[in-house]
C-alpha cells in the first residue's frame, strides 16, 4: 500500500471536505475574522470542520464572565453530555452579526459542522453569523 489516493477517490474527498473557500484576516475594529475566497451563491457550503464535543458538566460554573476558551464554545445539542462543541478549522474566527450572511449547521459527517451561505457572497466579504446567545461584548456595527 503506497498511501496514495486514487484520482477518483481524491475528487470524492474534496467534494466531502470543501476547502479554499474561506480564509482569515484582520478585520478593522474586530480583530481576526473570516472572509470569502471567491464569489459563492446562497446555499454554498463554505467550510466543513471537525468539532470536539464538550459536556456542559465539564465547564466550571461561576458568576464571572466566561473564560477565553468558554467564549469560543458553540452549541452542539440538547443531549446530556453533548451540549457544547469546540470547533476546528476557522469556526472560532467568524465574527458576530445581527444580520449574518452565514449559518452553522451540523455537518454531514459525525461531529462536523458546516458553514452555509445564507445569501450570495462576494469575494473578500467578511463572513459573519449570529451567535444566538446574550453577548458578553459590545459588537461593532455592521458595515454595508
Amino acid at each position: 500500500m503506497s498511501g496514495r489516493i486514487a484520482p477518483d477517490e481524491r475528487a470524492e474527498r474534496v467534494a466531502l471536505a470543501p476547502c479554499g473557500r474561506v480564509t482569515w484576516r484582520h478585520v478593522a475594529g474586530k480583530g481576526r475574522g473570516v472572509v470569502a475566497v471567491g464569489r459563492w451563491p446562497a446555499g454554498t457550503e463554505l467550510e466543513r470542520s471537525p468539532v470536539i464535543v464538550v459536556p456542559l458538566a465539564d465547564l466550571i460554573q461561576r458568576p464571572e464572565r466566561p473564560t477565553v476558551p468558554e467564549q469560543y464554545l458553540l452549541y452542539w445539542s440538547d443531549a446530556p453530555g453533548r451540549e457544547c462543541a469546540m470547533g476546528g478549522g476557522l469556526l472560532m474566527f467568524y465574527n458576530h452579526s445581527a444580520t449574518p450572511n452565514v449559518e452553522f449547521q451540523d455537518g454531514p459527517g459525525s461531529e462536523t459542522m458546516s458553514v452555509i451561505a445564507l445569501r450570495d457572497i462576494e469575494d473578500d466579504e467578511e463572513l459573519t453569523y449570529d451567535y444566538g446567545v446574550p453577548l458578553w461584548f459590545r459588537p461593532e456595527p455592521d458595515r454595508a
